[in-house]
């Protein structure tokens, strides 16, 4: 089986999945959560992979993995408290005060996580490379948890399955179009170290790709649903600028990442793609970014 041919196949299967990971709503989205639990899990440990450093520091990927299912299953109950798809079981309103703020029970986590990390470097492994065992095994599950976690917030919202789609669409256009625009218009090279080859008429292929099809997918909404999309004109241009450089700084960051550690991809878990987050890298950043994006506009008092 020739390699494109096993991109193609191994796209097809992910989009099948990440369709019926958001569209089924039936027993309380539990299959998104077992997805991203999966998906997270393999994640973080690809990030521990290229984070370990040996004698010089490594982290702790147990207590990592630990934290990680903590705290993405703390966003899955504010999901489940949050949203207006499915009435929440019983259990969750005669509890949803420990699920929701005023308690953090998220940050409170990541303290915890913190403490722990140090705890356990000074007590089973020596001193050196202290400061790089407990900031990798943070990171990781910082990296991997709050972005997936904001995913479910995300679906969560009243228009969640759209701004899941344009979150989606808007970042991985941006690299076709940052793909396609470089090789057949790039002349001038972004001067980046990271990513020598990259031009900025790729960069900016990117974004005009991403605000097109972005406005193709309020068409198709509109058509399918007879729902006007909560996102129209210029803000279309705005958010998929926006997404597109956010998306275009998390590429970059992952293959900093792998430059750092001497690696081509972060995994070979997907036949043609490479790792989980090889494929995932822009979106840890760009879904977040979204969610806060819109949690600003409503605050201001616009409609979202």
């Amino acid at each position: 089986m020739g390699e494109t041919t096993k991109r193609i196949l191994s796209a097809a299967v992910l989009v099948a999945l990440y369709l019926f990971m958001i569209f089924y709503k039936d027993f309380y989205y539990l299959q998104t959560y077992f997805i991203l639990a999966i998906g997270g899990i393999i994640g973080i440990s690809e990030f521990y992979r290229l984070a370990d450093r040996g004698p010089n520091g490594r982290p702790f990927k147990g207590t990592g993995i630990f934290f990680f299912l903590v705290i993405l299953s703390l966003y899955y109950f504010r999901f489940i408290a949050s949203q207006n798809k499915f009435l929440p079981p019983s259990f969750f309103d005669k509890n949803i005060s420990l699920f929701v703020p005023p308690f953090d029970a998220i940050t409170f986590s990541l303290i915890t996580l913190f403490l722990c990390s140090f705890v356990l470097q000074i007590t089973r492994r020596p001193l050196d490379g202290a400061i790089f065992s407990v900031s990798s095994t943070f990171i990781g599950v910082f990296y991997s948890a709050i972005p997936l976690g904001h995913l479910m917030l995300l679906l969560g919202m009243n228009q969640g399955i759209y701004y899941i789609f344009l979150v989606s669409v808007a970042t991985f256009m941006t690299d076709v179009g940052g793909y396609f625009g470089g090789r057949w218009f790039g002349r001038n090279p972004a001067g980046l170290a990271i990513s020598p080859k990259k031009t900025w008429e790729g960069y900016f292929s990117g974004i005009v790709v991403a605000a097109g099809s972005v406005f193709l997918l309020n068409f198709i909404w509109e058509k399918t649903t007879s729902f006007v999309p909560p996102v129209t004109g210029m803000e279309v241009l705005l958010i998929s600028a926006v997404v597109s450089l956010v998306g275009t700084v998390g590429d970059l960051l992952e293959s900093a990442m792998k430059r750092d550690a001497k690696v081509k991809d972060s995994g070979n878990l997907i036949p043609g793609h490479g790792g989980i987050l090889d494929r995932a890298d822009s979106l840890l950043l760009t879904v977040p970014i979204l969610y806060f994006y819109l949690q600003i506009k409503g605050a201001l008092g616009f409609a979202v």
